[in-house]
């Protein structure tokens, strides 16, 4: 059966699935799935859709040639939903009953723990269709038969499975092409662009977005994010065929622009957001994306993005800069207690408490304060950032309050506004809060306790609404201790604490850090930079990074600047990182394997160990744990498939 074509990679995931099979004490001489109740019939049932009659109803010819070659050739096709439930099937009749039989039949359900290693849990697991031929089955009930699955992705997100059964004498070469051209027919099928509601539509929004019309990139997305049309332009850009677009995520097809899935999920409408978009061939171009929701009766349909060259259309921020500049989606890592500071970080933001964000000097403090402010329920108030480091000591008593006119020498005539009335009804950052001089922190307290502050020169009070965000690279109950910061006052602004993570102690977020950095800086010089060495990437993790994330981002703009090849090699990076290790230079020139073992040993394991974690957590939804992790499905399937190194490494 040399005309299988299977890979090293396909046969180790099918040895792994035998192996949990046994872990998980599946009883492999069974003849018969677990018993289908009438509960399990009215579940399955229900995953038969609108869209499901509406093909029927549409290609009723396709259906009966299908069913007839089928019959033809001893074989029966499985309609299984996302959890690998059975809501559908045809084929031919005696192997239908057979199946039956053995409650492979409306209701029943062929995931691992029911069915054991097929064909249908093979396709969940990998990007492509998956064989399972005799023996290879773990249960004896699928043994004497060949499964062959793919994945389908229907509209409006109704995605599922397809097998494909026959006996395992009845394989040959002849029905290997039956099979694959009935995936082929399957797939623009239940895509729905064989329906008639989609070939109208589509000829309308052909010709408004059609070349001759525009030279923008046109894309529409329903509300789960999945793409329900492009235009030529997108195929011309991307090189992409519309069987592997429509239907897709968008940030599986332009992983570029996922910064833009939060934004849809919300309704927001979008104006002028700058992208980095990657040609099919590789080039990469700055573009700007704008979303508008569609909406009808009050109803959201989904989105319609125009992507465009030219100047943007910027969005309508505060004129004097008070608003927040980065979100959720802008902060990177993948690691364990990076990904539960984030998730615990978003939580506390929809309260209005105060929050004290402690760490070291370039761990994110104030990305992580404009985050929490820009999922909060201030978010269309203002953002405004103090360092108090920053203010002369006979200043910041003004830049926090304000003053009225002639108030002091020097003072406006007409007085200002503090930071407090220029934050009301948003967020108030007060950065290095541990350099406040005591004298102004008793003023600050009764300002948090009263909800209102007094200009300088004033006597009448004004009330404001700030939630305050503090921050320092101080221990403050040290400073307590000195006497150089205010017990109550600590008290008044550590309600809710946050403590920045040390790159050091996150060490497998430094290679993820430094590619997403490096992209940035590699367009910004005109560079085309496709990755880092192994020499580069080991010397970088092995480095103590003093200055944190700030400093790893210096190292990247330093190295994109100096790399004068492909890659960012060991000695394009800052003298004090690439000469620290002179074990790095000589790894560099030991064998591939090496290099990739050594790379595994600071980032595959707990990149994989937090995937595995989140795909636990999320049923395998892998959309999810990708979004999760901040990275496209694309690089959650690298991480996913790093199982098999690891194993071969020990």
């Amino acid at each position: 059966m040399d005309f299988l074509n299977r890979g090293k990679e396909y046969m180790s995931m099918l040895e792994s699935s035998r192996y949990m099979c046994e872990q998980n004490g599946l009883d492999s001489h069974t003849w018969a799935l677990p018993e289908v109740t009438e509960g399990d019939r009215e579940r399955c049932k229900k995953h038969v859709t609108g869209h499901v009659h509406l093909m029927r109803k549409s290609t009723p010819e396709y259906y009966q040639a299908t069913a007839d070659t089928l019959a033809a050739n001893n074989a029966v096709l499985l309609y299984l939903y996302e959890n690998l439930d059975i809501f559908g099937r045809y084929g031919d009749k005696k192997l239908k009953d057979e199946l039956s039989a053995k409650n492979i039949k409306l209701g029943g359900n062929l995931g691992e723990n029911c069915a054991g290693t097929n064909a249908a849990v093979m396709a969940a697991r990998s990007p492509e269709s998956a064989w399972v031929v005799g023996d290879e089955h773990y249960l004896d009930a699928l043994k004497p038969y060949v499964t062959f699955a793919f994945r389908i992705k229907g509209k409006y997100g109704r995605n599922g499975f397809i097998m494909i059964i026959t006996y395992k004498e009845n394989f040959d070469e002849r029905i290997y092409n039956l099979f694959k051209l009935l995936e082929s027919t399957e797939t623009i099928i239940t895509t729905g662009h064989v329906t008639k509601d989609v070939i109208m539509r589509d000829i309308m929004q052909r010709n408004e977005y059609s070349r001759s019309s525009t030279n923008d990139i046109v894309i529409m997305v329903d509300n789960s994010c999945s793409i329900t049309f492009a235009n030529d332009i997108f195929y011309d850009f991307y090189n992409y065929h519309p069987k592997e677009t429509i239907n897709s995520f968008l940030s599986d097809i332009c992983p570029e622009m996922v910064s833009l899935v939060s934004k849809i999920a919300e309704g927001k409408k979008v104006v002028g957001k700058p992208l980095e978009l990657v040609r099919g061939s590789g080039l990469r171009e700055q573009y700007f994306a704008d979303c508008s929701p569609i909406n009808a009766n009050s109803r959201q349909f989904g989105t319609l993005i125009t992507i465009y060259k030219g100047k943007t259309k910027k969005e309508e921020k505060p004129a004097n800069g008070n608003f927040a500049r980065y979100t959720f989606d802008d902060l990177i890592g993948v690691s364990d207690n990076f990904v539960q500071l984030k998730r615990f970080s978003e939580q506390i933001s929809t309260t209005s408490s105060p929050i004290l964000i402690q760490g070291e000097s370039g761990t994110g403090k104030e990305l992580f304060a404009n985050a929490i402010h820009c999922t909060s329920q201030r978010k269309d108030k203002p953002f405004v950032a103090v360092n108090c480091a920053a203010i002369p000591r006979e200043l910041i008593g003004s830049e926090l309050f304000g003053y009225v006119g002639g108030s002091f020498t020097g003072a406006n005539r007409t007085g200002a506004k503090g930071k407090f009335e220029l934050a009301d009804g948003g967020t108030l950052f007060l950065d290095e809060i541990g350099e406040m001089p005591v004298e102004m922190q008793s003023v600050l307290l009764r300002a948090l306790e009263e909800n209102c502050i007094t200009r300088i020169g004033a006597t009448k009070p004004i009330s404001v609404d700030v939630r305050i965000i503090t921050a320092t690279n101080k221990d403050l109950t040290k400073c307590i201790a000195d006497g150089t910061f205010r017990a109550d006052l600590y008290y008044r602004l550590n309600v809710i604490n946050l403590t920045m993570i040390p790159l050091r102690r996150r060490r497998e977020d430094i290679k993820e850090l430094a590619e997403y950095f490096l992209e940035r800086f590699a367009f910004e010089n005109g560079k085309n930079i496709r990755g880092i060495s192994a020499a580069a990437t080991i010397a970088m993790a092995e480095y103590s990074w003093p200055g944190n994330v700030r400093e790893l981002r210096n190292c990247m703009e330093y190295s994109a600047i100096v790399c004068s090849g492909a890659n960012i090699e060991l000695e394009d990076l800052p003298q004090g990182i690439s000469k620290l290790k002179p074990a790095a230079q000589e790894t560099a020139s030991e064998s591939e394997g090496t290099e990739l073992r050594m790379i595994s040993d600071f980032f595959t394991k707990q990149r994989l160990e937090m995937a595995k974690k989140l795909m636990v957590e999320f049923k395998g939804n892998k959309s999810k744990v990708a979004q999760e992790l901040g990275v496209s499905r694309s690089t959650l399937y690298r991480i996913l498939n790093a199982a098999k190194d690891l194993n071969d490494n020990k």
